[in-house]
């Protein structure tokens, strides 16, 4: 038995690991399509294209010196944003099968940006799909972690 599943029999850890998961989603759903820096909706029209090729954008707005920060601040935001998706598909939907959960992490992303481009709220981007499956990613390497420390002798 994993490290993750024997901690999360504990009373107290379930109920903050159940509290914590609407509060992640709603902050996931605000952040992804009602967050200031979003465009305002705008149905049929499509203001923003969605930027298909990777890394492209990020790369233009790195080497010519516009704010870098906030290039990190998008790319680490994606990254973190799906470390919790995983852990609560994990520990409180008890859904272990690894792959599973990476092409669910893959499919919600895609579908947020979907759902951007056709609602015209956010910047479809092709890039924050690879950085939110590389979160999931990330989240799935932790629990494989924490199993390997368990199994240590």
């Amino acid at each position: 038995m994993s490290i993750l599943r024997k901690k999360v029999n504990n009373k107290l850890v379930k109920w903050f690991w159940l509290i914590s998961c609407p509060v992640y989603f709603f902050t996931l759903f605000y952040v992804v399509f009602f967050s200031g820096r979003r465009p305002k909706a705008s149905l049929g029209y499509h203001a923003v294209k969605p930027r298909l090729e990777p890394f492209t954008s990020k790369w233009y707005l790195y080497t010519h010196g516009f704010d870098v920060s906030s290039i990190y601040l998008d790319v680490v935001g994606n990254v973190v944003m799906f470390v919790p998706y995983t852990l609560f598909l994990y520990i409180v939907f008890r859904f272990y099968l690894l792959r599973y959960i990476l092409l669910s992490a893959f499919l919600l992303s895609v579908g947020i940006e979907v759902t951007q481009y056709v609602t015209g709220v956010g910047f479809p981007d092709i890039d924050d799909v690879i950085f939110n499956s590389f979160g999931a990613f990330l989240a799935i390497l932790i629990i494989k972690g924490l199993d390997n420390v368990n199994r240590a002798p």
